[in-house]
């Protein structure tokens, strides 16, 4: 009972340090597609969004 206990203890520990990393990758890719607009003076939402994808991606997260 204690290893299952154990277990899922480290499982939760897992997940939350993978959510961590995931928030920040998302708030620099989203630093990063703000500056990449703001550096080609555009303002198009759906371009954002087009960098932010392509950053999170190269960074190994998949895209939905």
């Amino acid at each position: 009972m204690a290893a299952a206990v154990w277990l899922s203890g480290a499982c939760a520990t897992s997940d939350r340090a993978r959510d961590a990393a995931f928030v920040r990758d998302a708030r620099e890719c989203e630093e990063d597609a703000d500056t990449q607009l703001k550096t080609a003076g555009q303002s198009d939402p759906s371009i954002r969004l087009l960098f932010f994808q392509s950053c999170m991606t190269l960074r190994g997260w998949p895209s939905q």
